[in-house]
């Protein structure tokens, strides 16, 4: 079941902890074991009844007490956090993991200066594994910055992520690197034939359904997950947090000439069967659509707009925008789980390169797709969120609502898993904007490659 959840294969996995459970439903390895793949889900309610349920059985049990810690550090909640780390560090004054969970407390409760003593002590720990050392590092970055240290903010940072570049190195030798498909996917439309892709195929109607879709895309670090967390705010808007819905339909029709040849021509027969998959892949992560407008979020998904121009006719995308060169800046420093996509960001020169080649994809799907597309800058909706909302809710057929201001209830509530969490949590903040120009030493080897979009985007 451990290796299924490591594959992303959840709805096995629970299947196969169910069956255990079964047998021996008090058992807390067995208890423990389905927590983390709810975990992995996002399904945090349901993850933490289980693992106290397992702390009743075993009082003891690290596992359960050490989740329930990082579940509450995901909510923000740094006194529960260190509420059920304190007994376990009693037990084990020494496991680097503890460590890293108190630094992690002294920074979100704004300590800065301590969370960047207990990193640096850390870092140099012999004991830590590959996987922690590259996130203490980039949480050592994150202390740094917070104390005005650039330019070690940007050393640690760099460090951390060359680490997770070793470590995934071989891994990634057998996919085809994002900056790829980009670059093949872009030259396949440059060449192709437009008029099959301005019509799509009728829809059926599906069990399940929304009664109006959203696709919110344009690139990891846009302030994507800002916008869901307001939209996540009305009442008519149920959200979903990067999920792989689409990842299926990738697959078949975006991997190659041949799949993209057919997704052009596709029938309403064709088309049918995978509208059928994405609505089951929502509901198989808890959500249910019925009755509202379902957003999906994916900030990475840009580069499957012609399956939502197939498939989706009538849906509305959100395209969000932020200066290139605070997003690749960004990329670089924050903690990614590891993909083909954020594999890209372990490196400046790759990040810059995956970014570019995102958007010259972009603007060839704008140009030959037939897609109902709102962008949305930043910048401009931190700057007077109100007007930004209210000119979103036209777009979307949404009567503006007050609750949609409010980000810092609505991620409170809900499980976000993005690195955006703790500034969403903390409400509307301009912390970000502009933030690369603290590091324009550092970003100048790529400025050159992302002043096209500069100037597109109009930052210049």
């Amino acid at each position: 079941m451990e290796a299924l959840r490591r594959a992303g294969r959840f709805e096995e996995a629970l299947a196969g902890w169910d069956a255990a459970l079964a047998i021996a439903p008090d058992a807390p390895d067995l208890l423990c074991g389905k927590a983390r793949v709810l975990q992995g889900f996002g399904r945090l309610d349901e993850a933490t009844a289980l693992y106290r349920q397992a702390l009743d059985r075993e009082p003891d049990r690290y596992e359960a007490a050490f989740n329930l810690a990082l579940i509450a550090m995901q909510a923000g909640d740094w006194d529960e956090a260190e509420r059920r780390a304190a007994p376990l560090r009693a037990r084990h004054p020494d496991a680097p993991g503890l460590a890293w969970i108190g630094a992690r407390v002294a920074y979100g409760r704004g300590d800065a200066a301590a969370a960047r003593e207990q990193l640096a002590a850390l870092c140099a720990d012999p004991r830590l594994g590959g996987e922690q050392r590259a996130d203490a590092q980039l949480m050592l970055s994150d202390a740094l910055d917070a104390l005005g240290r650039f330019p070690e903010a940007f050393e640690a940072a760099v460090a951390g992520k060359a680490i997770q570049r070793e470590l995934f190195a071989e891994r990634a030798r057998s996919r085809e690197r994002a900056v790829a498909r980009f670059e093949r996917i872009e030259t396949w439309f440059r060449s192709a034939d437009a008029a099959p892709w301005r019509t799509a195929p009728a829809a059926t109607p599906v069990r399940g359904e929304a009664s109006a879709h959203a696709f919110l895309v344009g690139f990891p670090r846009s302030g994507t997950t800002l916008l869901e967390q307001a939209l996540a705010g009305h009442s008519g808007v149920v959200a979903l947090e990067e999920a792989p819905t689409l990842a299926a339909a990738h697959a078949e029709f975006m991997s190659s000439p041949q799949g993209l040849a057919r997704l052009a021509t596709l029938s309403p027969a064709q088309a049918a069967p995978w509208r059928v998959r994405y609505w089951a892949e929502v509901a198989a992560h808890g959500v249910d659509p019925a009755g509202k407008l379902f957003l999906d979020k994916a900030p990475a998904g840009t580069v499957d707009l012609p399956l939502v121009a197939k498939l989706f006719p009538e849906a509305r995308i959100l395209f969000a925008v932020r200066d290139p060169r605070d997003v690749t800046l960004s990329c670089l420093r924050n903690n990614f789980q590891l993909n083909a996509m954020t594999y890209a960001f372990t490196d400046l020169a790759e990040a810059a390169a995956c970014y570019a080649a995102g958007m010259a994809l972009a603007e060839r799907y704008r140009a030959m797709l037939p897609l109902k597309v709102l962008e949305v800058r930043h910048e401009a909706l931190i700057a007077d969120f109100a007007s930004g909302l209210a000119e979103i809710c036209r777009f979307l057929d949404l009567a503006p609502e007050p609750g949609m201001t409010d980000v810092a209830a609505t991620a409170n509530r809900r499980a976000v898993r993005t690195p955006s969490a703790p500034q969403v949590r903390a409400g509307l903040n301009a912390k970000g904007v502009g933030r690369w120009r603290a590091y324009v030493d550092q970003l100048a080897p790529v400025l050159p490659a992302l002043e096209p979009w500069v100037r597109r985007f109009g930052y210049a």
